[in-house]
């Protein structure tokens, strides 16, 4: 089936998976996915055999189009040996039912697939075109269903002349349903053959050890199964053309995983120390799994998902109505530091940082006349009062600081940006305003107060 996270799941992913590899599970699930992913998948076989070069590969690549509701998909895969080639290959397409009533609650989603088969040692190929078929249901944000049948018209891969050999019907039905920081998985299959049917099931666990590290296990009617995933990069951007009057802010990412699955079989058969797994393959060392994951796109984020989006940026004062004025305000006039505790837990820590406030005065000070010097460093205990005062909300006791910075150091800019900050903080924007007019008379070319008026100004 393809898909290195399924594969670690138990070879599970009917209404759990979240990637491009949803195609191949349950197409009804790219509906979720509004952005571009390409997943590529490799399957080494470690076997004890003459007939060595057994591998395979899995491609998913998801894109979505604008103006077209859903996203599409297209996927590959290849199995090889020396003797033989199959190969699967398909372009499927989910998309979310009734988003305006249901809030991307239902979704469905189709497949259609060129089955490929290739017989180098008679030179004989075959090739025939099937689809399944999709839905998913979602019952709250901890709960989901999956159903899907598979191979509908059962396509004839029997090689011209020899018969009949169709794909099997599968029908399947899966849940997932997350706790804390545990995903549980279940799938179950019925799949019908032209003489035989079998039950098949499959059973897996996810859990978030770090934002960054994900352990996983399962079992299944044939393995025990396990593995990780590791994401080495992550960043996002946040758009220009944000519009957070409307509580939506769009920003791009990029994001690059490795996963690692490995499945072992449940009994041993065969001859010798070595027993029989997945297609048949002996081996001594089971199958061993790695992947690599590329996110890219677009997407949108509400005011409260911003301090796990931007944590440097939107780190302080979340409970206020965020605008444009405050996102960048925090950003140019707040110092804050940052500190990271056993890698799973970030804390910011709201300080007054004396050494970027000394200098920052430093710069300003380079302006202003020597006599002066005495009065500015003492103007700088006020301003480095002034934003603990600040920090603990204590608004009138930070102004009254900031004004005795500048009753001491009348040409410091820093003082009045200061007082321009609490002033927006406080909800009064006309004084905000007086404030920076009288900065920008001292220090008319200074960048920060230049950006700050033009903000608040829209």
């Amino acid at each position: 089936m393809g898909g290195i996270r399924n594969a670690a799941l138990g070879g599970t992913g009917i209404s759990s998976s979240e990637d491009a590899s949803a195609a191949v599970w349950n197409p009804s699930l790219l509906g979720n996915i509004n952005f571009l992913q390409l997943i590529t998948d490799s399957r080494p076989y470690l076997m004890q055999m003459d007939n060595d070069e057994i591998y395979q590969n899995f491609t998913y690549f998801t894109f979505p189009i604008k103006k077209v509701p859903g996203a599409f998909a297209a996927t590959g895969g290849l199995f090889n040996s020396k003797a033989y080639d199959e190969g699967k290959f398909g372009f499927h397409y989910g998309i979310n039912l009734f988003p305006e009533r249901l809030s991307g609650r239902l979704s469905t989603g189709i497949s259609l697939y060129d089955n490929y088969l290739n017989y180098s040692e008679i030179d004989e190929t075959k090739s025939a075109f099937d689809l399944d078929i999709g839905f998913a249901y979602k019952l709250n944000n901890k709960v989901q269903f999956g159903l899907v049948t598979k191979n509908i018209t059962r396509a004839n891969m029997a090689i011209e002349g020899s018969g009949e050999d169709r794909l099997p019907f599968i029908l399947g039905i899966g849940s997932n349903a997350r706790w804390k920081r545990i995903t549980f998985i279940g799938d179950l299959k019925f799949e019908k053959y032209s003489d035989t049917n079998e039950i098949l099931f499959g059973l897996g666990f996810e859990y978030y050890l770090a934002n960054n590290l994900l352990l996983r296990a399962g079992v299944n009617n044939n393995n025990i199964t396990g593995g990780m995933g590791f994401r080495l990069f992550s960043k996002n951007w946040l758009n220009e053309t944000d519009q957070p009057e409307k509580n939506i802010f769009n920003f791009s990412f990029l994001e690059i995983a490795i996963d690692y699955s490995f499945q072992i079989p449940v009994s041993t058969s065969g001859e010798g120390d070595s027993f029989s797994i997945g297609n048949g393959i002996k081996s001594d060392f089971g199958d061993h799994f790695f992947g690599l994951k590329i996110n890219f796109g677009k997407d949108k984020g509400t005011r409260d998902q911003l301090q796990d989006l931007f944590p440097s940026r939107f780190a302080l004062d979340l409970d206020v109505h965020t605008d444009t004025v405050f996102v960048e305000k925090v950003r140019i006039d707040t110092l804050v530091r940052e500190k990271t505790i056993y890698d799973t837990i970030r804390i910011i820590e709201r300080i007054a940082d004396s050494d970027e406030i000394q200098e920052k005065i430093e710069e300003e000070a380079k302006k202003i006349q020597k006599s002066d010097i005495a009065n500015i460093n003492k103007a700088t205990v006020h301003l480095i009062d002034a934003l603990k005062y600040y920090y603990s909300e204590e608004y009138i006791k930070a102004i009254e600081e900031c004004e005795e910075a500048i009753y001491l150091a009348p040409a410091l800019s820093l003082s009045y940006l200061r007082l321009a900050s609490i002033y927006y903080r406080l909800g009064d924007i006309e004084e905000a305003m007086y404030q920076l007019n009288r900065a920008k008379r001292i220090d008319p070319n200074n960048p920060e107060i230049k950006k700050m008026m033009d903000m608040l100004s829209n």
